[in-house]
């Protein structure tokens, strides 16, 4: 499952886009939003007591944005270079 979270989120990428108006990386939308869940709820389920689980947690409350994005995909592919 982890692979499968680290593939969808490299593929969000590519939805990435640029708000010249606000100068920031913008991505949403349903898809964004249930591969966020998923990624909580693996990280909930296989590093329940994580200190990294807690901080995704933490940033995912409210508006998540590309800067979460960010986070939650660096963290899955961590955790799947080490072996988590």
């Amino acid at each position: 499952m982890l692979a499968e979270l680290v593939a969808e989120g490299e593929k969000l990428g590519e939805q990435v886009e640029w708000d010249a108006r606000r100068f920031v990386h913008v991505l949403e939308g349903v898809e964004f939003e249930k591969w966020t869940a998923e990624v909580i709820l693996y990280l909930e389920r296989h590093h329940p007591d994580s200190s990294l689980t807690a901080k995704a947690i933490d940033q995912t409350r409210g508006k998540v944005g590309y800067d979460e994005y960010q986070f939650l995909l660096g963290l899955m592919k961590a955790l799947q270079e080490t072996g988590d």
